[in-house]
């Protein structure tokens, strides 16, 4: 088939399918994998190169766990070490023992059943962490134990690939370059510490200083690429060098603006490996076949059952609470990526029959598309197991594990974007105040000198990116400050902001009146202006050159602040602001208006002028022998040689001069 109609045709049956699986709720792994089986070889034969297909998906699975690495630093790794070794080890083997014995038990060879036992003993860290993120569950107890027992299932997949060989009769590892093995993997983890600890924080810092969006990306991604070159090399899988890079970067200061960049590129290679899972599919022998059927039926209830006890029991053994076992025992309960290595190592050296390939394709198909719908019915599962057993209500909820409790997330707080003058003075008075904030800035420098104990919350990051504002915990914080420089990017921030919550108070910083009234309609609660806070600023200076008292010059200025940032605030009731308001405080400005003797302004009260309905002048002064007065009373009469100071626009001032006039008549 033509390369574009090809193209054409799986951008077609993607949108209907991922639109129907969005329409129902439904996961967009099972609408990858349908998409999958019909395009594939044995569907519609849209794409047969399998190879490329599945190269494209172990990037994805690649880039997934390079993101996890990001998030999950070493700290925490060496947190969990207990739920990672002793947790993975009990999960591992108690799966291997049961497959091992129900396929024993079914007339299957020790040797077949063993290897079966391992293929079967690997969950999806693909599925189960992309499920755990789009749900932001990652930091949780759940996640944390998902998370640890995904790890040494990863590393058990190494001596799972020396041991198979042998249980399959095509030999094993050659002992004599054991010796050169060992010091080659030893030497590849040497360079990684290194690397982590000297060089990538540098190099890091030199490339984010350039503010070089394409220069950081690319050398992020090369990072990954090349540390996954690294493992490959000492004899380990790209993937879980993947992951390593994303620790290494994942301790620097820029792991979030590195995420930023990554996730959608991520999503999209994921995307395509759940697609060449669903192609290796032959659902034509599958299907035509009625025993076939029901074989993959009983086969795929045997792993989810198997797989679920398990899973819980391991949870159990490390003092989980029932409700964390039971969620890790659904969680679990699918086949993994690793499955298809070791069942492909099977298949081309004839150990695995065609056939027997294509069962376990099917089942470990299912148990990946049923897994989001598992891990949305554990929850019920946990309510009818407390209704069934009170007494773990009791013990459950005064459950406290060391090490394992959620960090205690930042609330109710300030998020700063930029930190610049404006952004500090901000910052400072927070401090004094006692009020938590976050900053966010795209300066490394700034980064590396502020952030420390005392204040861990400096992000490096651009805020127009929703991963960064995340991070900041914007859908807890109280009020965005956005104070950045870069004027062009005040509007996307403020929309992303406003779309991703919806409550919070924005107060948006920018330098043109006339840009205003965009950022409210953006979602902006308050407006900041430098060139009204400028304008005030010299009306200020330029009473005092009239000898106004301090005093009388601080009511003026007070009541021209009120009146402006009126015009520059969202009104709560109807959400609008004066139409037309930039053209408006762009033309104010001071006027002299001088009472000459015989005009029709000399003689009548201030009230009588009707300066504030008529004209819309609220602030004004008048100036008599030499002193100059602003709190007038009403009644006062005007007499040729006053001078009543105005602030107002050209026109006003100009329509008001013939009132004052010699020659005026009405």
């Amino acid at each position: 088939m033509d390369f574009m109609l090809a193209l054409a045709a799986m951008a077609l049956i993607s949108i209907l399918f991922l639109y129907i699986s969005q329409t129902f709720r439904l996961p967009s792994i099972v609408a990858f994998l349908v998409i999958g089986m019909l395009a594939g070889p044995y569907g519609f034969g849209i794409i047969t190169d399998q190879e490329s297909i599945e190269t494209f998906g172990e990037i994805g699975i690649m880039l997934l766990l390079f993101t996890i690495g990001l998030e999950f630093s070493f700290d925490k790794l060496l947190k969990s070490w207990r739920i990672v070794i002793i947790g993975g080890l009990i999960q591992i083997c108690t799966t291997i023992a049961a497959i091992t014995f129900v396929a024993y038990a079914l007339g299957i060879p020790f040797s077949s059943a063993l290897v079966f036992g391992f293929i079967i003993s690997l969950s999806s860290t693909a599925i189960i962490m992309k499920i755990l993120q789009e749900r932001r569950e990652v930091d949780t107890f759940q996640g944390r134990t998902l998370l640890g027992i995904l790890i040494f299932q990863d590393l058990a997949i190494i001596p799972m690939i020396l041991i198979t060989p042998i249980l399959m009769g095509s030999g094993g590892p050659d002992m004599d370059a054991l010796p050169l093995g060992m010091a080659k993997v030893a030497g590849i983890i040497v360079i990684i510490i290194i690397l982590a600890r000297w060089i990538i924080p540098g190099l890091l810092y030199r490339v984010a200083f350039q503010k070089s969006r394409e220069l950081f990306f690319i050398t992020i991604a090369g990072i990954c690429i090349i540390v996954a070159w690294l493992t490959n090399q000492a004899g380990l899988s790209f993937t879980l060098g993947a992951f390593v890079a994303g620790l290494i970067i994942g301790e620097s200061d820029y792991n979030i603006d590195a995420l930023s960049h990554i996730i959608p590129f991520r999503d999209i290679f994921a995307g395509v490996f759940f697609l060449s899972i669903g192609m290796l599919l032959n659902t034509r022998s599958i299907l035509g076949n009625s025993s076939l059927i029901l074989i993959t039926s009983l086969i795929v209830v045997l792993i989810i059952g198997i797989k679920i006890l398990t899973g819980a029991f391991a949870s159990s053994m490390l003092g989980m609470p029932a409700r964390i076992s039971i969620i890790t025992g659904f969680a679990l309960c699918q086949v993994g990526e690793f499955s298809f290595v070791l069942a492909k190592t099977g298949l081309d050296s004839g150990f695995i029959p065609e056939q027997i390939y294509q069962i376990f394709l099917a089942s470990a198909i299912i148990t990946m598309a049923m897994t989001p719908f598992f891990m949305n019915i554990a929850p019920r599962a946990v309510d009818i197991f407390y209704r069934v057993t009170p007494r773990h209500i009791e013990r459950d909820a005064l459950y406290s594990h060391d090490g394992q409790n959620p960090e205690r997330k930042i609330a109710d707080h300030i998020i700063i974007a930029g930190y610049g003058i404006t952004g500090k003075s901000v910052a400072r008075a927070a401090e004094i105040t006692g009020i938590p904030y976050t900053v966010i800035e795209l300066k490394p420098d700034i980064i590396q000198r502020e952030k420390s104990a005392r204040h861990p919350f400096f992000i490096f990051g651009d805020a127009v990116q929703e991963e960064v504002l995340e991070h900041a915990g914007i859908s807890r914080a109280r009020t965005l400050v956005v104070v950045v420089s870069e004027q062009e990017a005040v509007p996307r921030i403020v929309h992303t902001a406003r779309q991703m919550a919806p409550s919070i108070y924005i107060i948006a910083r920018t330098q043109h009146i006339r840009n205003a009234q965009y950022l409210l309609d953006l979602g902006a609660n308050e407006v900041v202006s430098e060139e009204f806070e400028s304008a005030k600023e010299i009306f200020t200076r330029a009473l005092r050159k009239y000898s106004l008292p301090e005093p009388e010059i601080g009511k003026i200025v007070t009541k021209l602040q009120a009146w402006g940032y009126t015009k520059f605030t969202k009104n709560s009731a109807k959400g609008t602001v004066i139409s037309g308001m930039d053209t408006m405080l762009l033309s104010l400005r001071i006027h002299m208006l001088n009472v000459e003797p015989g005009s029709f302004a000399d003689g009548i009260t201030i009230e009588e002028l009707n300066l504030d309905t008529r004209y819309g002048i609220t602030d004004f002064g008048l100036r008599r022998d030499n002193v100059t007065t602003t709190m007038l009373d009403k009644t006062t009469r005007l007499k040729g040689g006053d001078s009543l100071l105005i602030f107002s626009t050209d026109k006003t001032a100009d329509e008001l001069s013939r009132l004052f006039c010699h020659k005026t008549e009405e």
